[in-house]
């Protein structure tokens, strides 16, 4: 079997959506596999916005650290690779192969059980990252949650460390209307007596989640008591904090831009040091600084210089869109900037378009390359609301050229992850992978 083929394999017959929640089946599937997810101690990671970018950054301080480690993030933005990292490079195709076809051997067979024990997409995927990590003999891992957190195929870890570092509105229909009872599935993730970081500061999430750690005697480390930041300097890719928690930090320096990243590298850098003194590690502020500065993460106000200047934010729920619009009032105050957006049509796009929208000059609206993309004239609709000078064209790449052509100095391209992927990968690389002709 190809590399392609293995993909095909997982979009077509392994879709997502098509199981009932729970964690019966990858608990099966990895017992099946002998629980490849024992054999590396791991920081586990939920948290409606920041939790890709907490799971980045420690990825690198483990790494920094001598630990051969292992990254789990959810959704790729631009090729399936991004989601399973070894030292935070890509794992050649062979060894995804193989770990394909040991858990497609068990998979297959489950599925012969019926449609509530044969494995999701995600479930798949979850399994061949901890047979993949087991076959590279990683030592440590950082796991992204792809959704909630309770009932998420990522659940089956027994972290050394649990991060919760923000909760918002996001996938109601599957978490709950209220901030508490999305704190309640985000919570999940907490196992008894595992430590907790908490990066939330919000008052009814944060006493579910208190509530939920006292339930499982779970010290719980909250940003704001047990740990905290200052603010020292907002550069574009050279921002300057300092760090209170276990041990203190001064003029730490970070690449990801915005302030909510000074957040995010804390809660990080706290439940790296729980992790270090729970394992034994022996923290060097040198490597602490040079884990932080060189943590990067394409799509989260990335910023590709040149004429124009293209910037790329998957601000994709109403949280996402608050620290685009702050970021963007950080560093770009006074430019007349441009946007392409798309949003999928599970996404609150009147909450998100509300924040996003007044900021820019011109606006093209355009369908991000997902089947949750279908009402694309909706999302035009709802953007003239907020501003009129919006263009509907749906093809994404027509969209980017037209608006290039216009002569913007600026271009932040925003939405859906998977028209920020997409484009990403068209503009970079100046091709899209063949993996996008597959269905998605």
């Amino acid at each position: 079997m190809t590399y392609l083929q293995m993909l095909k394999y997982l979009y077509t017959e392994r879709p997502s959506g098509k199981v009932t929640l729970g964690l019966e089946r990858i608990q099966e599937l990895c017992r099946r596999l002998n629980n490849p997810q024992d054999c590396f101690r791991s920081a586990h990671v939920a948290g409606t916005n920041g939790k890709g970018s907490v799971t980045k950054f420690l990825s690198y301080l483990f790494i920094e650290h001598g630990l051969k480690t292992g990254s789990y993030f959810s959704p790729h933005l631009s090729i399936f690779k991004e989601r399973i990292l070894v030292n935070e490079q890509f794992v050649d195709e062979q060894t995804f192969v193989d770990a394909f076809e040991i858990v497609q051997s068990e998979a297959e067979k489950m599925d012969q059980l019926g449609i509530n024990m044969s494995p999701s997409f995600f479930e798949f995927v979850t399994a061949m990252a901890f047979v993949i990590y087991r076959l590279k003999n990683v030592q440590a891992t950082s796991i992204e949650v792809g959704l909630g957190g309770r009932y998420d195929a990522t659940n089956v870890v027994l972290p050394s460390v649990s991060v919760i570092v923000t909760i918002d509105f996001d996938h109601m229909h599957i978490l709950g209307d209220t901030l508490a009872k999305i704190a309640y599935e985000k919570a999940g993730i907490v196992k008894e007596s595992v430590p907790t970081v908490c990066g939330e500061t919000k008052e009814e999430p944060l006493e579910v989640i208190r509530e939920v750690c006292r339930q499982k005697n779970s010290k719980i480390h909250v940003y704001g008591k047990d740990f905290s930041y200052e603010a020292l300097e907002l550069k574009l890719s050279q921002n300057l904090f300092n760090f209170h928690g276990l041990t203190d930090f001064k003029n730490l320096e970070i690449s990801l831009n915005g302030e909510h990243q000074f957040l995010n590298a804390s809660v990080a850098l706290q439940a790296f040091l729980i992790f270090a003194q729970k394992e034994g590690i022996k923290v060097d502020e040198e490597k602490v600084r040079s884990a932080l500065k060189k943590a990067s993460i394409p799509g989260r106000f990335e910023v590709i210089a040149g004429k124009p200047t293209i910037i790329f934010d998957g601000a994709h729920n109403i949280g996402g869109a608050k620290v685009l619009k702050k970021s963007i009032q950080d560093y770009l105050k006074g430019q007349k900037l441009a946007a392409v957006i798309g949003m999928v049509d599970d996404k609150d796009k009147r909450a998100v378009l509300s924040h996003l929208a007044p900021l820019f000059e011109r606006i093209y609206v355009t369908k991000p390359v997902s089947h949750r993309a279908v009402n694309v004239r909706e999302t035009y609709e709802i953007a003239r609301e907020f501003n009129k000078n919006v263009v509907f064209e749906p093809d994404p790449l027509k969209a980017f050229e037209n608006l290039k052509s216009e002569g913007w100095e600026t271009i932040i391209i925003t939405g859906s992850l998977y028209l920020v992927g997409y484009l990403r990968d068209y503009i970079i690389d100046g091709q899209l992978e063949p993996e996008w002709e597959l269905v998605r």
